[in-house]
């Protein structure tokens, strides 16, 4: 069948279309058929205020709306447009998911931390393929507000934690320089060395498999391939070394807004984020003692996509 999957983020609004068979929603065929992302900061300014900018708002559902017309007109049989950290934590959070849903003509749903991490673990391991799915396994999706880490064997997961914060977040927090002074720098290492030591206590201490999932993830695995044009179906599984990601890491971290902007894979409302997200990735990595990340562009489009799936399967075996 054929269905559509709107992740409506803190950063951005992403579309993802794709065939996925009618018995085996969450097996392990899916074909993408169209993918499209838009910058919309709708988390721009929470950390302050406690809740997200009416204009914003106004701009996610006008987005939402246009992404769904798109799928529409792919012939997909069931959408779902799901909202994350943003519309969670926002003190207007479920009125800002009612006017977004106005604007766009179809139900939002905010996700729950527990749901949003079992979509991204299940839409992650999915993705890798066999390795991983018989393997231990850490995965983690770093947003632009929240960060979900969860570990599991293959496909049965364990322990989760959803991070509460992401790339927009820490960059509003941490760093005010540009470039990022040394001193910001080791603060900034030192309070996520410190977040991910306490919210993460309870998970393995090491990995053989840190799947990674987001914006920052496939752009420090773009820049490693030397892609010159974006493009994620190189990326999916790229594997990269521990010492070759801290290099990528201090790379981003001590470059220019302007000079992060000239780097053809970075895309639009990625720039100015960039470096605090890679320290996150930076942070993980030594967290849970990894030899390397896997990067996945599988995240949680891809699990929303197999819940619609499942649930057009449900709601035709109950007519």
């Amino acid at each position: 069948m054929r269905v559509g999957a709107i992740d409506i983020g803190s950063n951005s609004v992403r579309l993802l279309v794709a065939d996925i068979p009618d018995d085996a929603p969450w097996g392990p065929k899916l074909e993408a058929v169209a993918r499209s992302g838009e910058a919309c900061r709708l988390g721009r300014g929470l950390h302050e205020t406690g809740r997200v900018d009416d204009e914003l708002v106004e701009r996610a559902g006008v987005l939402v709306g246009e992404f769904l017309r798109r799928a529409r007109s792919f012939g997909t049989r069931h959408v779902v447009a799901a909202a994350t950290a943003a519309l969670r934590r926002a003190s207007n959070g479920a009125a800002a998911a009612e006017r977004i849903s106005e604007l766009a003509g179809s139900p939002v749903r905010i996700l729950s931390e527990a749901d949003e991490a079992r979509l991204v673990y299940r839409a992650v391991i999915m993705g890798l393929g066999q390795a991983a799915r018989g393997s231990q396994c850490v995965v983690f999706d770093l947003g632009g507000g929240s960060t979900e880490v969860v570990s599991g064997v293959g496909e049965r997961l364990g322990r989760w934690t959803s991070l509460p914060f992401g790339a927009v977040t820490l960059t509003e927090r941490l760093v005010a320089s540009d470039p990022p002074t040394a001193m910001e720098l080791g603060a900034a290492r030192d309070w996520v060395r410190t977040e991910l030591m306490h919210g993460c206590a309870l998970m393995p201490e090491r990995t053989a498999v840190l799947g990674g999932v987001g914006g920052t993830i496939t752009v420090l695995a773009a820049l490693d391939a030397g892609m010159q044009v974006y493009d994620p179906s190189q990326l999916e599984g790229a594997y990269l070394p521990a010492a070759r990601v801290h290099e990528l890491v201090n790379q981003l971290v001590t470059t220019t807004h302007a000079g992060r902007r000239a780097m053809p894979v970075m895309g639009e409302g990625r720039a100015d984020i960039i470096g605090t997200g890679a320290l996150v990735v930076e942070g993980l990595l030594d967290r849970f003692q990894s030899p390397g990340l896997i990067c996945s562009t599988q995240g949680l489009r891809y699990g929303l996509a197999r819940l619609a799936a499942e649930e057009w399967q449900v709601a035709r075996e109950g007519q």
